[in-house]
């Protein structure tokens, strides 16, 4: 009782001082206890560099992250683009009855750098604002427009049309006046396209007879996995602004691998995709969610030469949001009975009082959450192909270097331990990766690639996983439970996770006594955690994992080759490894039983008082 006790007073203490911050934000407080900073450019730092709680959410928008250069462009695309820029509703009003004064003079065939006309911009800055003098204003300046004769349906190079940008949108009164006036989706017309393109290559003029199954490369259906190089918001991105990502794992015909056969290969690691924000819209009020769509619309080749991409977004990796034909959603803020169901996930494994300790801290002061979407450059995404689309050029690519397999490292693969325990002595999660390298080759791999090891598990550690489990944010330095190798914790831990507790790419490396090529060798089990469970009535809770664990040692791979520090890898077979098992949580495990042997860079080892890897600093390659 002593120890759950001491449990219950460090956890009241730790959500008292979650909730301190908040209470200068109540009814009543004194202006001198008020922060005096610009609440639109100053936060407080978090877990992972997160910015901390918010107050209430204000109808005042918050500043653009991205400046584009319009100083070539004809003034009045200049002045709509500023409009976009503002934040203040009579600000953004002064720019719009300047671009409106514009438009009896202005060329309306003039475009800007992405080929967007006047049009697009007034659909952009109308597309994610609430204001309704704002939206009469952009209206009004979408009408003069059409009646002056612009151009309803020009695309983009991202191959959108106005009405695109406005197809997530709650601006029906747009929406109404392009369609009123024959305004149609550039993305509807992707199929026109196509069908265009192949009467080309065939001569056919008989659209019946064209195969479009067997000659389009990318097909509906095929995923492509894209690391971000530029970050998003739903606050701060502003409907049009351009994106780019890399494609971080070879695209087959027949779908995505690790590798692929000869005249497989469709998209190579490395390759460069280029889009738009479709749409973004903070969260207008604590009841409604964020709102962000990623529009990734172009394969970049070499030479500027690009091929139409037509992907939406399938998920985001490690991440908190939901995502729902193509709109990427964030959390909503939780009732009081929602924060207890919370925070009782997170401290239910030490003692259920301590829930009840939270709940009675939060119904004083409440808590109001960090909701907006972030994405920093590094973030995984994984998209899926929705209409058919031919490559203008095939880029060679002769894949992940190979490590090949002798007889020395089969018997060291199939003589190495299969399976790990809990420190209760229950069987737990199978080993199924091997790296040959020194300890600061391994270091040095896994920090380039943006894992973080986690911290010992330990009253301090359970104190941030409550505070980050309560505000819903992320913990990169989680604590992970201790599995043992032949009664032996693992050597090094990793893991690699975004912006929620309950989602993260982990891993437990040990040190075998065997040496290969007279270099060190480790072994480890890889899981991907994908959700938070209870058991024992709901008083333990633990994560979840993928079971296909297959699915996560190739990604481990990938990611260690894809940014460099792995040389080469194999799959070996281990013929009496078994294919269908349990962990000591109770997850249910599928794996064909094969070991990945990665090779890491020889030479990369990380330099004295290098930066400990962020999220922000994700690598991108």
């Amino acid at each position: 009782m002593a120890g759950a006790l001491k449990w219950l007073w460090v956890l009241m203490c730790g959500a008292s001082l979650c909730a301190i911050p908040l209470m200068a934000d109540k009814p009543g407080a004194k202006p001198s206890d008020q922060p005096q900073a610009d609440t639109a450019t100053s936060s407080t730092a978090t877990l992972d560099g997160q910015p901390a709680e918010e107050d209430e959410p204000s109808e005042e928008l918050a500043p653009a992250a991205v400046q584009m250069d319009v100083s070539k462009v004809p003034q009045l695309i200049q002045a709509l683009y500023q409009a976009t820029r503002e934040t203040k509703e009579n600000q953004i009003l002064d720019r719009l009855a300047t671009a409106k004064s514009l438009i009896a003079t202005a060329d309306l065939k003039a475009t800007d750098d992405q080929g967007r006309t006047a049009l697009h911009w007034a659909v952009f800055g109308s597309s994610y604002n609430i204001k309704p003098r704002v939206l009469v204003a952009y209206a009004d300046i979408a009408n003069d427009l059409i009646q002056r004769g612009i151009e309803i349906n020009k695309e983009d190079v991202y191959q959108d049309t106005a009405l695109d940008y406005l197809l997530y949108s709650p601006t029906f009164e747009m929406q109404t006046l392009l369609i009123e006036h024959g305004a149609t989706s550039g993305f509807l017309a992707a199929s026109y396209q196509y069908f265009k393109q192949m009467l080309q290559c065939s001569g056919d003029k008989d659209l019946s007879k064209i195969p479009v199954s067997s000659n389009a490369d990318l097909k509906p259906g095929l995923t492509l996995s894209l690391r971000l190089d530029t970050p998003v918001y739903s606050d701060r991105s502003r409907t049009g602004d351009p994106i780019t990502a890399t494609v971080s794992y070879p695209l087959c015909k027949s779908g995505e691998n690790i590798s692929c056969e000869q005249g497989e290969l469709l998209i190579p690691p490395g390759t460069k995709v280029n889009g738009t924000v479709l749409f973004a819209q903070k969260a207008p009020n604590k009841y409604t969610r964020p709102r962000l769509v990623l529009d990734f619309s172009n394969v970049v080749h070499r030479e500027d030469l690009y091929s139409p991409l037509y992907a939406h977004v399938l998920a985001v990796d490690n991440a908190r949001e939901t995502v729902q034909n193509n709109e990427i959603l964030g959390i909503v803020q939780p009732h009081a009975s929602k924060k207890f169901s919370i925070a009782f996930m997170a401290l239910g494994a030490a003692n259920p009082l301590a829930g009840y300790a939270v709940r009675g801290v939060q119904t004083v002061y409440g808590l109001s959450l960090r909701r907006e979407i972030v994405y920093p450059p590094g973030t995984d995404v994984q998209a899926q192909i929705v209409r058919y689309s031919i490559l203008k050029q095939k880029e060679a690519w002769p894949g992940w270097q190979e490590l090949k397999v002798n007889s020395q490292l089969e018997h060291l693969v199939r003589s190495a331990p299969m399976r790990t325990t809990a420190t209760n002595q229950v069987p737990s999660d199978p080993t199924n990766l091997m790296f040959i390298g020194s300890e600061k080759e391994v270091v040095s791999a896994f920090s380039e690639a943006g894992w973080i090891p986690a911290s010992d598990l330990n009253v301090k550690s359970a104190l941030k996983t409550a505070t980050a489990t309560l505000r819903q944010t992320g913990y990169s330095e989680g604590p992970m439970s201790t599995l043992l190798l032949h009664g032996k914790p693992p050597d090094l831990v990793f893991q690699k996770s975004l912006n929620t507790f309950a989602k993260r790419h982990h891993l437990r490396i040990w040190q075998i006594k065997p040496t290969y090529e007279g270099r060190a060798v480790w072994v480890a089990a890889a899981t991907h955690d994908i959700a938070t469970s209870n058991e024992r009535g709901g008083t333990k809770w633990s994560h979840r994992i993928d079971p296909h664990i297959d699915r996560e040692r190739d990604w481990v791979v990938s990611d260690l080759l894809f940014i460099g520090s792995a040389a080469s890898y194999a799959d070996v077979s281990r013929p009496n490894a078994p294919t269908k098992l349990g962990n000591a949580t109770g997850d249910n495990i599928l794996t064909d039983g094969k070991m990945s042997v990665v090779e890491l860079t020889q030479g990369r080892v990380p330099t004295e008082n290098e930066p400990a890897p962020t999220l922000s600093t994700r690598p991108t390659k």
